[in-house]
C-alpha cells in the first residue's frame, strides 16, 4: 500500500504544522420522525445537546487557555491568565446550570437520563443522575461561587474580605496599547479569582484553584460523557440506527495541544 505524505505548512510562529483531518459521522434525523417525537422528549434531546455544546466547547477552550501562557513575559502571562481563569469560571458556572435542571426529581431531564443513559438497565440512569448530584453536594462551594461570582459579577460586600485582606499586598498595574483591545487591568482580575477562590480555601488560594481546576475536569468528563450515552441511545432505540451515517471528513491545521490563545492582539 502507497502510503501519502504527511503535507506540512508554516505557521506564524516559524514551526511546522501538520496538516490532518478529523472523520465525522454525520446523521440527518428524517423531520417527520422528530416532529412526531412527544414534545417532552424533543425538548430534552434538544436541550441536551445544547448544554453538551457549551460545556464541550468551553472546556476545550480552557485547555488551549490554560496552556497559552507558561512561556511568556509577565504582562503577556498575567493576560492569558486572566482568559485561563475566565474560562474555568464560566464552565463552571455552566456545569452548574446543568445540575440545577437535573436535580429536581420531577425533572424530564432527569427522567431522559434515567431511561435512555444504559436502556436495557434503567437503575444504571439514575445512578448516575445520583453520582453526578453528588459531587455539587460534597463541594458546596460551586453555589456559592455561581451565586457570586461565575454568572454575576461580586457586590461590594463578596469583595470585602479580599480588599481588606492584611496578607495581600496590593500592587497595582495597568497595561493599555494604541488600541483599546489591548487595554488590561491585571490586578483587577486578581481581586475577582481570590474572591471566588476564598470560597474554596480561604488561606491558600494556589491550592484553591487546583482543587477548583481538579473538580471541573472530573464534572465536565462525568457530564459529557453522560449526555452523549443518553443522546446517543435515544437516537439509536427512536430515531435512527447509529450505524445509518454519511463520513464527513473536516481539514485540520493543527492539534489542539499546539493552538494558543492570546489576550493581547495586533489590530
Amino acid at each position: 500500500m502507497k502510503l501519502k505524505k504527511r503535507r506540512h505548512f508554516n505557521n506564524a510562529r516559524g514551526g511546522r504544522m501538520t496538516v490532518g483531518s478529523v472523520t465525522l459521522f454525520h446523521q440527518q434525523i428524517p423531520r417527520e420522525k422528530f416532529e412526531a417525537l412527544p414534545e417532552v422528549q424533543r425538548y430534552c434531546f434538544l436541550l441536551l445537546g445544547h448544554i453538551h455544546n457549551e460545556i464541550s466547547w468551553l472546556q476545550r477552550m480552557a485547555y488551549i487557555a490554560s496552556r497559552s501562557g507558561s512561556h511568556l513575559g509577565h504582562l503577556e502571562g498575567s493576560g492569558n491568565m486572566m482568559q485561563a481563569t475566565f474560562l474555568a469560571r464560566l464552565l463552571l458556572g455552566k456545569l452548574f446550570e446543568f445540575q440545577k435542571v437535573l436535580r429536581p426529581e420531577e425533572s424530564p431531564i432527569r427522567g431522559f437520563i434515567g431511561d435512555y443513559f444504559r436502556p436495557t438497565d434503567k437503575a444504571a440512569g439514575a445512578t448516575q443522575v445520583a453520582t453526578i448530584l453528588a459531587h455539587y453536594e460534597s463541594e458546596e462551594w460551586i453555589a456559592l461561587a455561581r451565586n457570586k461570582h461565575f454568572l454575576h459579577y461580586p457586590t461590594l460586600g463578596d469583595a470585602r474580605p479580599t480588599l481588606n485582606d492584611p496578607n495581600i499586598e496590593w500592587h497595582v498595574e495597568i497595561a493599555h496599547g494604541k488600541k483599546s483591545s489591548n487595554t488590561f487591568y491585571p490586578t483587577s482580575d486578581f481581586m475577582a479569582n481570590y474572591s471566588w477562590l476564598r470560597l474554596t480555601n480561604s488561606g491558600l488560594p494556589v491550592k484553591a484553584l487546583k482543587h477548583a481546576l481538579k473538580v471541573e475536569r472530573i464534572l465536565a468528563a462525568l457530564t459529557l460523557s453522560t449526555l452523549e450515552q443518553s443522546i446517543g441511545h435515544f437516537v439509536d432505540t427512536t430515531l435512527m440506527h447509529l450505524s445509518d451515517h454519511e463520513v464527513v471528513k473536516i481539514r485540520m491545521g493543527q492539534s489542539i495541544h499546539d493552538m494558543r490563545l492570546n489576550y493581547f492582539v495586533k489590530i
